[in-house]
């Protein structure tokens, strides 16, 4: 296979940060795109010479294609994986995947039986420098790790309601909490706390402004989370620091980091675009038929989605400790 046949649910606003991927790489050629908004799926079809549809039953059933990719809110997941799954499709289901762990497992379960490619949309593990940064992680005895995102309230319908993205923690700041993962390992029990109020004179706001979770990792390692909603002057700012026996490193969501010992200062910036690498390392795995080049398959990111719902839970009980179950 020389070239990917790309198909497209959703053409909303992350579609397209995906199609400026497409267009800039000779190894897919997007063939049908489907959106509930027959304007929007035409507009996209347009873009890619593609064939629109607003139905995406009859796009999986008319079109021949290698891949999907799923570019729909947290709460509109209603079968479609599994008909693309059925139909042989690899497939790209960007973050979070669902607000349901029975649905991912599910799913998850469905990819392995077909041995499809299949991978998540966490580009954040693709940034260049993040090899860097686990490598002395993991040289080192870690003592605590603090981290935090603070940004402003993104000004889509389904965001701010918590039955559509699960809230801010589960859509957004997933990001960081898998970079965790992948950095440290697995999380084993998880603990939060959550305010409302700041946020006011949003139509159907019912969602946390702000958050401050802890978690245990089955290193031993303790790590907490601080995040918010409600500050657009902070532009999204948000880091990792690592402290350890001998230094501490602070690493940014970007690929900045900063490591420093006694008389030692080491510092370095990303150079890679790393969305771009994301979904060119999805279309790699399929040309090349292997899945182990993926970074954030499906099945691993059933664990992030796991830890952000039951941090998610936990703010909802009250502080409840809930235990993980890595599966």
């Amino acid at each position: 296979m020389d070239k990917v046949r790309v198909g497209f649910i959703g053409c909303g606003g992350i579609a397209q940060y995906h199609f400026g991927h497409m267009e800039r790489t000779a190894k897919a050629q997007v063939v049908a795109v489907c959106d509930k908004l027959a304007d929007r799926a035409q507009t996209a079809a347009a873009r890619f010479k593609a064939k629109p549809y607003t139905v995406y039953a009859e796009m999986l059933d008319k079109e021949k294609l290698d891949a999907v990719f799923v570019c729909v809110e947290p709460s509109a997941h209603d079968g479609m994986e599994f008909m693309a799954i059925e139909k042989g499709c690899h497939l790209f289901v960007q973050k979070p995947m669902t607000l349901d762990m029975t649905y991912a497992r599910k799913v998850r379960t469905a990819l392995a039986k077909k041995g499809l490619v299949s991978a998540v949309g966490f580009q954040c593990r693709y940034v260049d420098t993040l090899p860097r940064v686990k490598a002395w992680l993991d040289g080192e005895k870690l003592g605590m790790v603090s981290c935090f995102r603070l940004g402003g309230l993104p000004m889509v319908w389904w965001w701010r309601q918590r039955q559509h993205s699960g809230g801010q923690v589960i859509e957004q700041t997933v990001h960081n909490y898998d970079i965790l993962r992948y950095l440290l390992g697995e999380v084993t029990a998880v603990t939060g706390m959550a305010r409302e109020g700041i946020v006011t004179g949003i139509e159907n706001y019912d969602t946390e402004d702000a958050s401050s979770v802890t978690m245990q990792f089955k290193s031993g390692v303790v790590a907490t989370m601080m995040t918010g909603c409600f500050s657009p002057d902070a532009f999204g700012a948000g880091d990792f620091l690592f402290y350890s026996l001998e230094g501490q490193l602070t690493y940014g969501l970007g690929g900045d980091f900063k490591i420093q010992k006694q008389n030692l200062t080491l510092t370095g910036k990303p150079a890679n675009d790393y969305g771009q690498e994301c979904d060119e390392t999805f279309l790699d795995a399929i040309i090349e038929n292997d899945p182990s080049l993926v970074l954030s398959p499906y099945a691993d990111a059933c664990k992030s989605l796991e830890l952000v719902i039951g941090a998610t839970e936990s703010m909802r009980q009250g502080g409840k400790l809930i235990q993980l179950s890595g599966k």
